[in-house]
């Protein structure tokens, strides 16, 4: 197993999700993911996250970006074993499953991961827990703050992929959509498995974590910077050239 694939009995190749290829491909998915967000700090303005607050926020992502993906690797090869032994297999190529389970994580999985989050977060308040308010840790940031927001979008996370997976289980022509979009690619294996397991996880995760980002920050960065772009637009259209900062609230410009 050299690449991302392994023969089948008919000799024709199948896409493996954990051959070195594979693992290879997903490793370099993640230093581009990650550089991503790298990008959009430094894009961020005028209140740019200390870097401090920016680990922490990116940090849930990436925790929870792994967690995605072991399950996402599991429910793929488990769902593929369940069909075979059902005799109800839709294809014999985990990377269909896959490549579905990316497209729905990073579509209707964020509408959904957000409401558990709020969900959660509002029983939590209800119970008297304090420093799960999203994105914010406290003066100095506390690292107990940031374990508890850690550990709700953990358990959202879970939420979203078993309610994901409730779908994909619920309605099987969505699979055979998957199979029939892949199709094309069935005779390049190492291509298909560079398609689903870096080019198309790779755009669809930097919107999934560009979106996921100003959600699960604090409303000080976000809320106030574009804040500040609108009046800034305003101004330009009225000629003027005031310092923007001076109309914002003084916690805020600081």
């Amino acid at each position: 197993m050299v690449t991302g694939y392994v023969d089948g009995d008919d000799g024709t190749g199948k896409c493996e999700l954990l051959g070195p290829f594979a693992l290879l491909v997903q490793a370099l998915l993640g230093v581009l993911a990650l550089g991503s967000l790298v990008w959009k700090r430094y894009h961020e303005h005028p209140h740019r996250r200390p870097w401090v607050i920016w680990f922490f926020d990116v940090s849930k992502q990436v925790f929870g970006a792994l967690l995605l993906h072991v399950l996402n690797l599991f429910l793929s090869m488990i769902r593929l074993k369940i069909g075979i032994a059902t005799k109800k297999k839709v294809c014999d190529n985990p990377c269909d499953y896959y490549f579905l389970n990316i497209l729905f994580d990073t579509t209707i999985g964020i509408p959904v991961l957000y409401f558990f989050i709020w969900a959660i977060s509002g029983g939590c308040i209800l119970a008297g827990l304090t420093g799960i308010q999203s994105g914010e840790y406290g003066s100095p940031p506390r690292v107990t703050s940031y374990v508890k927001q850690l550990v709700i979008y953990m358990i959202s996370l879970s939420m979203m992929k078993s309610s994901i997976y409730a779908i994909m289980v619920s309605f099987p022509i969505l699979t055979t959509i998957a199979v029939w979009a892949l199709s094309r690619l069935d005779k390049y294996p190492n291509l298909q498995v560079g398609f689903v397991l870096l080019v198309f996880p790779l755009v669809m995760n930097v919107f999934q974590y560009y979106v996921v980002d100003n959600l699960i920050q604090s409303r000080k960065y976000y809320a106030t910077n574009k804040m500040v772009q609108q009046l800034r637009l305003e101004e330009e259209d009225d000629g003027c050239n005031e310092a923007i900062d001076e109309e914002l609230p003084e916690e805020y410009t600081a």
